[in-house]
């Protein structure tokens, strides 16, 4: 896929998919994501299982469905940025933004998928949303991902 447009709308309306990894036990409330005056048209949650992994830590997806037009506002980033902070908040860990069917246990924050990541918010920082497929495909894109990993190692140990 050549366009960020056309990547979150490959199925129809466009899905934001925001995956949270921490200690919080429950998901994010209804109306969580509706912030700085906007919010998405539909919010999909689920519960992703970690039985088959070896680190403490629970797993939130959530699918943020928007008219296709509305990735055009040049607002949605910043609005992005938001939901991030909230959500790494929420669980008390890491948030991020990828592409749907990119989310595999063994690759969280790996060079192979760093393409497939266009946010991300560790608890406590600043909150990154990349809206440019090219920088997403950057080496530096790749560090700062790498980067993420770093912190989900060390603070959610294998």
């Amino acid at each position: 896929m050549t366009s960020l447009k056309e990547a979150l709308t490959w199925s129809g309306p466009a899905v934001v998919v925001l995956f949270t990894l921490g200690r919080a036990e429950s998901a994010m409330a209804e109306g969580a994501f509706d912030l700085v005056g906007t919010r998405p048209d539909d919010v999909g949650r689920f519960q992703v299982s970690t039985e088959s992994w070896d680190r403490q830590a629970v797993v939130q997806a959530y699918d943020l469905t928007f008219e296709e037009e509305r990735l055009d506002d040049p607002e949605l980033p910043g609005y992005l940025r938001e939901c991030l902070r909230e959500a790494s908040a929420h669980a008390q860990g890491i948030a991020w933004l990828t592409f749907e069917g990119a989310f595999h246990f063994d690759h969280l924050f790996t060079d192979d998928i760093a393409d497939q990541v266009y946010g991300y918010c560790v608890t406590g920082d600043e909150p990154v949303v990349v809206w440019d497929r090219e920088l997403m495909k950057s080496d530096r894109w790749k560090r700062e991902i790498g980067d993420v990993r770093s912190v989900l190692d060390r603070d959610f140990p294998a």
